[in-house]
């Protein structure tokens, strides 16, 4: 399943490593909106984002990961808001080998 917004979401996968890391960046057309019209986009996007996971079933494989970049995301927001977040710049996440890592790592290579 393709979750299309702001994001650009990588996944470095070492299997030698305890965990995984998610890289995030912002696509370059959100990067060149303006601050009113990031923080207008990244809402509209996380309601989307809300939407789609409502309307899956409990157990369909892709809702783990998607709840995984709602998190991350409903995270970012109050920084996309403000304007404080520097959106050239990768955001890495560390997270661990779990289901909802898979789950997110496989949603990702769809």
């Amino acid at each position: 399943m393709l979750i299309e917004g702001p994001l650009k979401i990588g996944v470095l996968d070492q299997p030698d490593q305890p965990g995984r890391e998610l890289h995030i960046d912002f696509t370059n057309e959100f990067q060149q909106l303006e601050q009113q019209s990031q923080a207008r986009a990244f809402a509209d996007y996380l309601l989307s984002l809300a939407k789609n996971i409502a309307a899956l079933p409990e157990e369909d494989p892709n809702r783990a990961g998607m709840l995984i970049v709602q998190q991350i995301s409903e995270q970012l927001s109050p920084h996309i808001q403000s304007g404080d977040l520097e959106l050239d710049e990768t955001i890495i996440v560390e997270m661990g080998r779990d289901y909802s890592s898979d789950s997110l790592l496989n949603l990702l290579a769809e």
